[in-house]
């Protein structure tokens, strides 16, 4: 294998551990009392400003194109992580981690409504194979089949926040420098997380003197330095070398990852259903990459982004 082959596969798998501790991260911060709404300002701000003193030439040249299509994503993007963060707050880091993952399967049916081409029949049967995989994992004891909480309804939202937010940049953001769309992406996210902020959160900080700061800062800094800049900027570069399903499978890992590191540093307890709901789910992302030639363009061109996480 190439070297610089085997330096991007490391470079993915290092981004779905990351990813995937941003799981963790998101839910210290939670836990610390700060806001959904300033947590997702600060880790957009700190990303967009991370992006910005690396590539500061750079991001002076965009053109006018790239700044309307960046804020686009980052409109959808914002919605994408507030659902995404709010849901995680009503529900846990496995159901949060493997929920946001079937995004991929979700991304051919958005195409489908937008351009009319529609999916591979297998994608179908997929998408009911995941479903399945949601209500093993979200399955509680003495409740019904169909036990789905505010929360876990959040999360699907968000995943299909998330799909519509690739098909959306595969189809705008063609031939467009993903730098410079990264930021705008990540400096919108960060103005619309700070209007919402103060128009609905500022009062309740002033009325919750305990919130801890040290924790949630801490927290918000690791989501905006390395899940949201430095995530970023390993994925662009990895996808420049390897291959779109490559990378697809190997980021969806993070759902992974962030299911195992919640359960083992106690966050939360095992329960059987958790890799059993996360193995059907993340097999049929999987067999959503493979072979599918159509969805490696969309993605190749347009996973700038995350859940993530």
């Amino acid at each position: 294998m190439n070297k610089r082959v085997r330096l991007a596969d490391l470079s993915l798998i290092a981004v779905s551990i990351l990813w995937g501790a941003g799981f963790i991260a998101v839910q210290y911060a939670i836990k610390s009392g700060l806001p959904v709404s300033l947590i997702i300002a600060l880790r957009f701000m700190i990303g967009a400003i991370t992006i910005f003193a690396f590539k500061t030439k750079k991001i002076f040249t965009m053109k006018k194109k790239e700044v309307i299509t960046g804020v686009v994503a980052g409109a959808m993007l914002f919605l994408s992580f507030f659902t995404q963060t709010m849901g995680q707050s009503f529900s846990n880091v496995s159901n949060t981690a493997f929920i946001t993952a079937i995004y991929v399967v979700l991304v051919p049916f958005i195409i489908w409504i937008v351009k009319g081409k529609p999916p591979k029949l297998k994608m179908f049967f997929l998408v009911f194979t995941t479903l399945i995989g949601v209500f093993v994992l979200t399955f509680k004891p003495n409740s019904s089949l169909l036990s789905l909480s505010l929360g876990d309804i959040l999360l699907i939202l968000c995943a299909v926040g998330f799909a519509s937010h690739i098909a959306y940049l595969g189809i705008a953001a063609r031939d467009l420098d993903p730098i410079k769309i990264t930021f705008m992406q990540l400096l919108t996210s960060a103005f619309l997380g700070t209007i919402v902020f103060f128009s609905m959160d500022f009062v309740s900080i002033i009325n919750l003197p305990n919130i801890d700061w040290g924790r949630g800062i801490i927290s918000v800094l690791y989501l905006g330095i390395f899940s949201s800049a430095l995530c970023y900027f390993l994925q662009t570069w990895a996808q420049t070398i390897t291959t779109p399903s490559k990378a697809a499978i190997m980021m969806s890992a993070e759902s992974l990852f962030g299911a195992l590191f919640s359960i083992l540093i106690g966050l939360e307890v095992f329960r059987i259903n958790i890799p059993i709901g996360g193995v059907i789910i993340l097999a049929s992302v999987v067999l959503s990459e493979i072979e599918l030639k159509r969805k490696e363009r969309v993605l190749s061109e347009a996973r700038l982004e995350p859940s993530e996480e």
